[in-house]
């Protein structure tokens, strides 16, 4: 069980919701905060490559992914009993800026390793933010 899952658990909402829906909040939140971490990573080792004008796209979507990552992770964290529209409008958002990153990413990702692993959790987000979406 991870720490995100263990504070949802907790959460006096928790019984609210059922436990197919916290294992996918849990999993969009996990994996958001994962590929803000792989994201700032990804941007700042690709600062730190030779030559680094043609990876000025891949950097700036890296930026953008690790900041909208952060924002979803914290907005979905605070769900109470009536989440309202604001979920599925971060989940789209999320989804959006996490597949302009993965492309992005993919350009690069057979030269460098630090783009293979960005675009990896740019496609776990996506996934996690459609599946939570999926849900309704």
């Amino acid at each position: 069980m991870t720490h995100t899952r263990d504070a949802l658990v907790v959460h006096p909402a928790a019984p609210d919701m059922s436990e197919e829906e916290r294992t996918a909040l849990t999993e969009a939140i996990d994996a958001a905060l994962a590929c803000a971490q792989a994201c700032t990573t990804g941007a700042d080792s690709c600062l730190d490559e030779p030559g680094i004008a043609h990876l000025r796209n891949v950097v700036r979507a890296q930026q953008n992914a690790a900041a909208m990552c952060s924002a979803a992770a914290q907005i979905l964290s605070r769900f109470g009993s009536d989440f309202g529209p604001t979920p599925a409008t971060v989940l789209h958002a999320l989804g959006d800026v996490a597949a302009l990153c993965e492309d992005a990413a993919r350009v690069y990702a057979g030269a460098y390793e630090h783009c293979r692993v960005t675009a990896e959790a740019c496609a776990r987000v996506r996934a996690a933010a459609a599946g939570l979406l999926a849900r309704g």
